[in-house]
């Protein structure tokens, strides 16, 4: 009987003919594999490209010591990145790899068996000097050895399928059971299958959450799937609990005491952390403004356990009735939090300013207040637009003269080339059973605006002191807008009567694009198209201009009990700015930092994301047949994306209404035509819909009726088919409120 065929075999085989790059067919043919021995040749081909000892080009084979040359330019040496599935969720055939050296392109077919989030080792191919595509070579680290997700029965198997629609396959359960169909559960993956070979992964139920579609269980397999830690460390926890909450007189002696002064926060009506308070005086120059922060560094070192944590957090995730905090609730509610009539260490920005806004003068010390009023945002804007409210006294004088400031200054961000969309946030109204009872939409309001405008004045000191002081630092950065998709969105506008107008720069241009909006319906469609075109933020040592904000040089330092950045750039003033403190960090130290804050970010910004879809969707569950008024936001080949005119709802329309072999896609205007009928779907079409379903997302059915398809742009009569072509040469390329909507910025 013949033994079976090993990996060490092909190896040696290829080794021996000294046969580099090879067809699986061929190498097949010349081992002599039959149909009885297929399969333990495929298994070990298999184990060969998981071992990394062989990696597969298109339909090409060979020896990982002896890579393809690159069909562009000169190859480079393999470098890491993370592996961004988003394209293969939405059935794309290609994927990304994000490297510091930039994002590469990868086809589907060179992905080995990577996955969403995962760390991989590439081999980049360059065009003229830039990141071009590439084809990964190794799985470096899995970003997740265990996933959250629903059991289903397919024929005699039982599969997984990921909640993370990003998780893009399905996994083989391995000891599946009847009571698992339905479930909600936490898989632990044992093998991650091979792409190439068409094996699926396979995993293990670990624990059961409970049943799919129940709001609480759905909740905490978002939080279970992004890994979120619900609990403290016993050792964190003792850390946390050994911090005395009154402040002795020999630390207060050597501090500014600003007790004294009349000092108010502004935070949501159901926030606990209060990390930032402000004071200002009317001066015979203008006004002096005292923006306090609270002083978490001065507990949390960078040795310290909770330290550790916080990197490993990077930010609080806030989610509907549910808080994970970056810092433990001893720390972020208690001893740190600025409540009222309660002493507190603070780092204070001291500015002068004249009447016209302008910086007359700026400190940083370290100091010690007692918040003389917490007030909310509703509070604030009732007593500004004149309603009932409670604030008297001296509060009110506060307010009304950080009214005027925060105005001028208002004025002076938007002449730099400040850019504000209108992307309003979700906001949950529950019955006294504590079930949502109604949606509504949160708005940028007047008192929004004073906090962000103040909190921005002492963010963009900080930076520019480090910037001249630390020989490192952490930035947050927003790289410039990339031409190409400036053009492709200059493409779409111009389809619907909107152009990129000619500026002084970029962000005025776009400040004029914005501003040129004839509707709301406008803003509600095309605020995100052009926020998706623009780059994301991030946090960097590097020192690159915040395009989104008109800054050149800026950071994040006012809130430091929710985001890692603002503690580390805390230690960075101490270290380098007050000379109160003797800790080291080293440049290596801080991009490490920066890495994990931008990465839970992203991590926050998704998991933020898919709790308020299943809110929604709970939300929408007993709204069947109900019908509504909707905008068509988007277009994605044969997908409506459509969202409601009165409730902050989105879905798409049922497939069926695009039947048939009649209809073209437009991807330049973003238009589906029947081409029998001539009839047409495009952006901007108000329609009156019915829910039909609420599976994984709410599905509707188009109204019957001459009123229930308004095309609000008249594209045959009205559409502008130039494009400004000189917007590309002509701008020099140069250089929200709410918790967090200030947290992104």
């Amino acid at each position: 009987m013949r033994a079976k065929l090993q990996p060490a075999d092909i190896l040696n085989f290829l080794q021996e003919k000294r046969i580099e790059l090879f067809t699986l067919s061929d190498l097949a043919f010349h081992l002599g594999i039959t149909n009885k021995t297929k399969k333990d040749f495929r298994d070990a081909v298999s184990t060969l490209i998981e071992q990394n000892k062989i990696v597969k080009h298109k339909k090409n084979y060979q020896l990982i010591h002896s890579p393809l040359p690159s069909p562009i330019g000169q190859k480079k040496a393999m470098i890491e990145g993370v592996f961004d599935a988003t394209p293969l969720a939405k059935d794309l055939s290609f994927a990304f790899v994000r490297t510091d050296q930039g994002d590469f392109f990868v086809s589907s077919e060179d992905t080995l068996n990577a996955y969403h989030m995962d760390k991989v080792m590439i081999e980049p191919f360059y065009k003229h000097g830039k990141s071009d595509y590439c084809r990964i070579v190794r799985i470096v680290a899995r970003a997740s050895q265990q996933l959250a997700g629903d059991i289903q029965s397919l024929g005699n198997r039982m599969i997984f399928i990921c909640s993370n629609p990003k998780i893009h396959n399905w996994f083989e359960v391995n000891n599946p059971s009847n009571d698992l169909i339905g479930k909600k559960v936490v898989l632990e993956v044992i093998n991650w299958g091979n792409r190439q070979l068409s094996k699926a992964p396979v995993g293990k139920v670990i624990e059961i959450l409970g049943r799919s579609g129940d709001l609480d269980v759905e909740v905490i397999s978002i939080i279970r799937q992004y890994q979120l830690p619900l609990e403290f460390t016993p050792e964190q926890i003792q850390e946390a609990s050994a911090f005395d909450d009154v402040i002795g007189e020999e630390i207060i002696r050597t501090r500014h005491d600003f007790r004294d002064l009349m000092t108010i926060t502004i935070d949501p009506a159901g926030a606990k952390d209060y990390d930032d308070a402000i004071s200002i005086i009317k001066t015979d120059k203008g006004w002096r403004l005292y923006v306090h922060i609270a002083d978490v560094a001065h507990y949390v070192q960078p040795d310290s356990a909770i330290f550790s944590e916080a990197i490993k957090r990077g930010n609080s995730y806030y989610f509907p009735k549910r808080v994970i905090p970056m810092l433990p609730e001893m720390l972020s509610n208690m001893v740190c939090s600025l409540r009222p009539q309660e002493d507190k260490l603070t780092l204070t920005v001291i500015t002068d300013f004249d009447q016209k806004g302008r910086v007359l003068k700026q400190k940083l010390v370290e100091s010690v207040i007692r918040s003389s009023a917490r007030l909310t945002y509703e509070e604030v804007d009732d007593l500004f637009a004149g309603r009932k409210q409670a604030i008297l006294g001296e509060i009110v004088r506060i307010l009304n003269d950080a009214r005027e400031l925060s105005a001028i200054l208002s004025s002076i961000r938007v002449n730099n080339g400040y850019l504000f969309f209108d992307l309003p946030e979700v906001e949950y109204i529950y019955n006294e059973e504590g079930y949502i009872h109604l949606l509504s939409e949160s708005e940028e309001t007047e008192s929004h605006k004073l906090i962000e405008n103040f909190m921005l004045v002492a963010n963009e000191y900080i930076a520019k002191e480090l910037t001249h002081k630390a020989p490192v630092t952490m930035y947050r950065i927003h790289d410039d807008p990339d031409p190409k998709r400036m053009e492709k969105l200059s493409d779409t506008l111009s389809c619907y009567g909107l152009k990129i107008p000619i500026r002084q720069s970029i962000n005025h241009s776009i400040q004029a694009l914005l501003a040129s909006m004839p509707s709301h319906e406008y803003h509600v469609v095309f605020d995100r198209m052009v926020l998706r075109s623009l780059k994301k933020a991030e946090y960097s040592i590097k020192h690159i201009r915040h395009f989104g904000l008109a800054m050149d040089t800026y950071t994040h330092f006012t809130s430091p009990i929710r985001r890692l950045c603002d503690l580390v750039v805390h230690h960075l003033c101490k270290i380098h700015l007050l000379k109160t403190s003797n800790k080291h960090l080293t440049k290596k130290q801080i991009d490490l930092y920066a890495k994990a804050a931008s990465e839970k970010e992203l991590s926050a910004i998704e998991a933020e994301r898919n709790v308020e879809h299943i809110y929604n969707l709970s939300y929408m569950k007993d709204k069947i047949s109900e019908i509504y008024d909707a905008l068509i936001v988007r277009i994605k080949n044969r997908e409506l994306h459509i969202r409601l005119v009165n409730l902050p709802i989105s879905g798409v329309l049922n497939p069926g209404i695009l039947a048939g072999e009649n209809w073209l896609f437009d991807e330049r205007a973003m238009r589906l035509t029947n081409k029998r009928t001539g009839f047409y779907f495009q952006l901007l079409d108000k329609i009156r819909v019915q829910v039909q379903e609420v599976r994984d997302s709410v599905v509707f059915d188009l109204c019957d009726g001459k009123e229930t398809h308004i095309h609000l742009y008249n594209a045959r009569a009205n559409e502008v088919r130039s494009r400004p072509k000189q917007w590309k040469r002509t701008h020099d390329a140069k250089p929200r409120t709410g918790r967090k909507k200030e947290r992104r910025k």
